[in-house]
């Protein structure tokens, strides 16, 4: 696939979102760039999903969260948040002064432009068709590698996505309609994907880099069969915001900002964004009887929070591999891989040597243990809480009980139920339940965080080394 950036062209993007019915929209009111200056706040109405904005480990994050944050600094004015799970009602925010800026991934169609002005495009994505890998266990003419193929077939899509649009827009010259099954609203386009791996249903469509985030995910999905071209994504703004739409333009023009694009697409769309957990890589001891360079250092802080130092030294190697200078795609850095947010408040920057980042991340988990000390009684559940709550982040994790307890599973045991429940945070059923607060979370890597930890603490265990 041909990517281009914007200022030199546009940029491949992320998950697709509602095609909203706006015909019944309220007029826009009057309220454009002077009136934001004057505000001193830009509004930004978003959806809490894989690539708009989530929290990971406490941290908003997003690719459009990013890029509308470095337009607002472009402003000289804060930047608000409003999470909807709504399209429609997006746009109605909009139109009424609620939200100044739509970015979630949506589609530049003419039916919304006669509605909204939108953008220059920041994204651009083809649809792809999802499907099962051609395999003996699936019915036989049940894989498809061509379009026309897809007459008689059923394929699932929300009722006003661009996926439906396409599929109707396709059964105009199909010899035999397509089948489109309408997806409950409950079903984000993320879970379809889920279901048709799960043989649930057969087919689905997406967006090809939605698709290609995903695929380590589900490794028996085949989603190469592109059934549009290249369709542009923007930002929608009211109608009558013209200044606004003026100075959006004139700062994607600027060379900074398509180096910015570029940048934030390749560091939440590139191939190490999400990493294919694998099963539990055993590291190999080093020749001198020790485990890693700062086996010291370890014995030193470990104390302080009552663990065995092999413990420690097991969370470090998982977070950096024993590498100082290690720094994921989120900003985490140094061998204890802290947020740079944290890392302050903590009494560390990110030029702090491998000393004070151990020290820093030590009393991060002395504040992690002093959280859960009340709500997890027993020790060794406990730790499991600590460590999921060090990977991704402790709101995510009460956020998982509270599934727990709405679904009948314990909220103090952390195998077979918050665990479980974790896993389930990548459902929007479950993301957006009342009492759930933190949105969208990729929770394989805190699920399998745990477990990774423990087992590579026990094998040091059976090292024998010196304690």
């Amino acid at each position: 696939m041909v990517v281009v950036f914007w200022g030199a062209g546009l940029v491949s993007c992320g998950p697709g979102a509602s095609v909203a019915p706006v015909s019944l929209l309220p007029p826009p009111v009057a309220f454009d760039l002077d009136s934001i200056l004057r505000r001193d706040t830009l509004i930004l109405l978003t959806e809490n999903s894989t690539t708009s904005y989530y929290k990971y480990r406490g941290q908003p994050r997003g690719y459009d969260y990013e890029m509308v944050k470095a337009f607002a600094r472009h402003l000289g004015v804060k930047l608000k948040i409003v999470v909807l799970d709504d399209v429609d009602l997006m746009f109605e925010k909009l139109n009424r002064g609620e939200g100044d800026l739509i970015a979630t991934h949506l589609t530049a169609t003419p039916e919304r432009s006669r509605h909204v002005a939108f953008g220059p495009p920041v994204c651009a994505t083809r649809q792809v068709c999802v499907q099962r890998v051609h395999s003996p266990h699936e019915p036989e003419g049940s894989f498809i590698s061509d379009t026309a193929q897809l007459a008689g077939k059923e394929v699932w899509a929300h009722k006003y996505s661009v996926f439906y649009a396409r599929l109707s827009e396709m059964n105009r010259w199909m010899p035999d309609s397509i089948k489109i099954n309408e997806a409950p609203g409950e079903i984000s386009t993320d879970d379809l994907l889920r279901l048709v791996s799960e043989g649930e249903i057969d087919y689905t469509i997406t967006d090809e880099n939605l698709a290609q985030l995903q695929q380590p995910d589900y490794p028996n999905l085949d989603m190469r069969l592109a059934i549009s071209g290249q369709q542009p994504i923007a930002w929608a703004m009211r109608k009558n915001a013209v200044q606004l739409q003026l100075e959006l333009a004139l700062w994607m023009l600027k060379p900074g900002t398509a180096k910015k694009f570029s940048s934030t697409f390749n560091k939440y769309f590139s191939h190490l964004v999400r990493i294919n957990y694998q099963p539990l890589f055993v590291p190999p001891i080093m020749s001198d009887d020790r485990i890693s360079p700062y086996d010291e250092l370890f014995r030193k802080y470990a104390a302080e929070v009552g663990w065995d130092w092999r413990l420690l030294a097991a969370l470090v190697y998982h977070e950096s591999r024993f590498n100082p200078e290690a720094r994921s795609w989120s900003g985490a850095f140094g061998l204890m891989q802290l947020m740079p947010e944290t890392a302050l408040k903590l009494g560390c920057d990110t030029t702090g040597k491998e000393e004070p980042n151990i020290k820093a991340g030590v009393r991060y988990i002395k504040h992690l243990q002093n959280m859960w000390r009340e709500k997890i009684a027993d020790p060794e559940e406990r730790l499991k809480f600590v460590l999921a709550s060090y990977n991704i982040g402790p709101g995510h994790v009460f956020d998982a009980r509270e599934i727990a307890r709405q679904t009948g599973r314990s909220d103090t045991t952390w195998h077979g139920h918050v665990a479980e429940c974790m896993l389930l945070k990548m459902q929007e059923r479950y993301y957006t339940l009342k009492g759930v607060k933190h949105g969208y979370c990729y929770a394989r890597e805190p699920y399998e965080f745990v477990d990774k930890i423990l087992s590579t603490f026990a094998y040091y265990k059976d090292l024998k080394l010196s304690p």
